[in-house]
């Protein structure tokens, strides 16, 4: 099937009518998605309208730069000046990010070097291109970005580049999720692109410890659909499992190759999620046998305190799916792209600026 079709109307007419034909009769079923590119296409298709009444999708801690801790921007702001010779390299929506003290491109705009890049081999280049100075780069993101970043790693960097490393593993992050007890989900669609790193078996524990439903979902209004659907049938079956409503893309394994680069560069540590918390087993730090690239024992600094989250802001409510962005005091006004107040509005991953972005198509 090519990729126009994930897009029919026909297709997507049907697994509306099947999504209501199974949801029929059953109590209200709360579905949580842990993707920030899912909650944009839902967005941008208008997609909730499409559901009903008793099928909410709700929005989870999906985007790897709206739970980057302030702690954690904070420090690469203190690396980025701690010499006029350092260069720090992050990705775009990152710098953006607020916190107390301000943000990395506020720090750029009063003369720090600091670059956006798009992937670690940017980074590599500019080393490169830079041999008599110190390059830093500021890594952050979930499995989909931490892959490319061990299997450089792994090959050997410029001798003048230095990795801050902040990335998150997802499954545990969701583990700990389905554990909460206050804010019970009945259902969870899975990431498409962390899911071609950790393959649809890393999520099996959902099924078999907490007796959730699941499905790993594409980006398309007919993949979504098609995950909806099966978790609900499940659901109504009470027989949960792990659904791949996306194997053009994922496998029961995934990558088994990039999960062993990765198991050699990174170990897995509790780890903060921005306004969250210390979630298990979710942070990815260089092993010892990469030391020599660690940013942070290079330059002998500890993390710098940070306030996670700001006077009024509700990102963490929003990405635990206990607020809608529109109960936000601050959504809208003040908090809007141009101006974010939060990281869920700056992000391009980020539910509040989804909501923000498709208020009067996604008002369901």
């Amino acid at each position: 099937m090519g990729e126009a079709s994930y897009r029919s109307r026909e297709l997507v007419a049907e697994l509306v009518n099947a999504l209501k034909e199974t949801a029929a009769g059953l109590p209200r079923v709360r579905i949580m998605h842990v993707c920030g590119t899912h909650e944009h296409e839902i967005g941008r298709h208008a997609l909730r309208r499409l559901f009903p009444e008793n099928i909410k999708l709700i929005a989870g801690p999906g985007c790897p730069v709206c739970i980057t801790p302030a702690a954690t921007i904070a420090t690469a702001i203190k690396l980025a000046t701690l010499d006029p010779g350092i260069i720090l390299c992050a990705y775009g929506d990152v710098i953006r990010v607020p916190i107390g003290s301000g943000s990395l491109i506020e720090t750029k705009s009063r003369g720090a070097d600091i670059r956006i890049i798009y992937g670690i081999r940017d980074v590599a280049r500019i080393a490169r291109e830079n041999a008599d100075r110190q390059v830093i780069f500021f890594s952050v993101g979930f499995e989909t970005t931490a892959a490319p970043v061990a299997s450089l790693i792994a090959s050997g960097l410029p001798q003048n580049l230095f990795v801050y490393c902040c990335h998150r593993y997802v499954p545990a992050a969701v583990e700990t999720l389905a554990a909460d007890g206050e804010n019970p989900m009945d259902g969870y669609l899975l990431p498409g692109h962390a899911s071609v790193i950790t393959g649809y078996g890393a999520y099996d524990f959902l099924p078999a410890r907490f007796g959730k439903p699941a499905a790993v979902a594409g980006f398309e209004p007919v993949d979504i659909l098609a995950g909806v659907v099966s978790i609900v049938r499940q659901i109504k079956g009470k027989k949960p499992a792990v659904a791949n409503c996306y194997p053009r893309a994922v496998s029961q394994r995934g990558n088994v190759r990039a999960q062993e680069t990765m198991g050699r560069v990174f170990d897995r540590v509790d780890a903060q999620w921005r306004g969250i918390g210390s979630l298990p087993l979710t942070g990815l730090v260089l092993r010892n046998d990469y030391h020599q690239y660690d940013a942070l024992a290079h330059f002998g600094i500890g993390e710098e305190p940070a306030e996670d989250i700001l006077p009024g802001c509700s990102c963490h409510l929003i990405m635990t799916g206990r607020r809608e962005p529109r109960d936000c005091p601050l959504f809208g006004d003040p908090c809007t792209p141009a101006n974010p107040r939060g990281p869920c509005m700056v992000g391009s991953e980020g539910t509040c600026r989804a909501h923000y972005l498709y208020t009067e198509s996604d008002d369901a």
